[in-house]
C-alpha cells in the first residue's frame, strides 16, 4: 500500500488473535527492529522484542496500557532510550512509526502504549535490559478478523490550522503549499496519529526551511507526536519524489510554540 493510503487508513489494533508469532515472523521483527536501531544509532536507541507475551501483559496489567487498559498481545517492542536528550524519544517514535509501517506488510497489527509512569522495577520484570529507559512499547499480534476499527481521518483539522508562513499569525493557504510542492503532502501529513487526536504539530515555512514544532508543549507524549510526523513527512516526500528529511534539535522551553526540528525544501 502507498504511504498515503497507509496513513489515510491508518488504525491501531487493540484486540488481537490468542497465536503465538511463528519462528518465522518472529525472526523478520528481529532483523526489522534491529535494522532500525543500527540506522538510528544502536548508541543511543535500542528496540527489544520480547514474544512471551503473557508475561509482558501480566507485569503491566493494572499500571499501563491505552486510555488505562493493557493491551493483551502475542508480543511487544520496547523503544529503549540510552540517554534522556529529547531529540532520542524523537528519533524513537519515527523508527517505531517506521517499524508499524513494515510490520504491517507482514500481516500484524500494532499499538502504541504508554509506560512512562511505570515503575522501573515492574519494566525491567517485563523487559530484561540493564541501561536507558522504557517509556513506550508497540502491541504486535495478529489482528482479530472482525475487529471493529475507527479510521483515523475523522475530525482531523485543516491544512491552514497546521502550516504557517514567516510567522504564526499567517496560514499558509493551499496555494501556497502547492506553489512549492508541499499541497499533496500536507493533505496526507495531518492525518498522522498524535496523542488523544489532538494534532499539536505546528508547521512554520520560512524562506527554504520548514520547522516543525510542537504548540502548547505537554511533555514526553508529543515528542513522540512529532517523531511520528517526521516520519510521515519524509516518507511522503519521498513519494512525491522530493525527499526532505529532518534536523532533529528540539529546544525545550515556556514558549506557545516549542521547536522540535527543520527541513531544507
Amino acid at each position: 500500500m502507498e504511504t498515503k493510503n497507509f496513513l489515510k487508513y491508518r488504525i491501531s489494533t487493540r484486540n488481537y488473535k490468542n497465536e503465538k508469532l511463528d519462528e518465522e515472523t518472529s525472526k523478520k521483527i528481529y532483523e526489522i527492529v534491529n535494522e532500525e536501531a543500527e540506522e538510528l544509532g544502536k548508541e543511543n536507541l535500542a528496540f527489544l522484542l520480547n514474544t512471551d507475551g503473557e508475561s509482558v501483559y501480566k507485569a503491566l496489567d493494572g499500571v499501563a496500557g491505552y486510555r488505562g487498559v493493557m493491551i493483551k498481545a502475542p508480543a511487544y517492542i520496547a523503544i529503549d532510550a540510552r540517554n534522556n536528550d529529547p531529540a532520542t524519544i524523537v528519533k524513537g517514535a519515527y523508527g517505531a512509526e517506521s517499524i508499524i509501517t513494515k510490520l504491517s506488510k507482514l500481516g500484524l497489527g500494532t499499538c502504541w502504549i504508554t509506560v512512562s509512569e511505570v515503575d522501573e522495577l515492574v519494566k525491567q520484570t517485563a523487559f530484561s535490559y540493564s541501561e536507558g529507559d522504557i517509556n513506550i512499547l508497540l502491541a504486535v499480534g495478529y489482528p482479530l478478523d472482525d475487529e471493529a476499527h475507527e479510521h483515523s481521518y475523522f475530525d482531523r483539522g485543516a491544512t491552514e490550522d497546521l502550516v504557517f508562513l514567516g510567522d504564526f499569525d499567517t496560514p499558509a493557504t493551499d496555494e501556497d503549499l502547492k506553489y512549492r510542492g508541499l499541497g499533496h503532502i500536507f493533505d496526507y501529513a495531518k492525518f498522522a496519529p498524535s496523542t488523544n487526536n489532538r494534532q499539536p504539530w505546528r508547521f512554520l515555512i520560512v524562506d527554504d526551511e520548514m520547522r516543525l514544532y510542537i504548540e502548547d508543549y505537554k511533555g514526553y507524549e508529543n515528542l513522540i507526536d512529532a517523531g511520528i510526523m517526521m516520519y510521515y513527512i519524509d516518507e511522503l516526500s519521498k513519494a512525491y519524489a522530493m525527499p526532505l528529511g529532518f534536523e532533529v534539535d528540539p529546544k525545550i522551553g515556556n514558549d506557545k510554540y516549542t521547536y522540535i526540528g527543520m527541513t531544507k525544501m
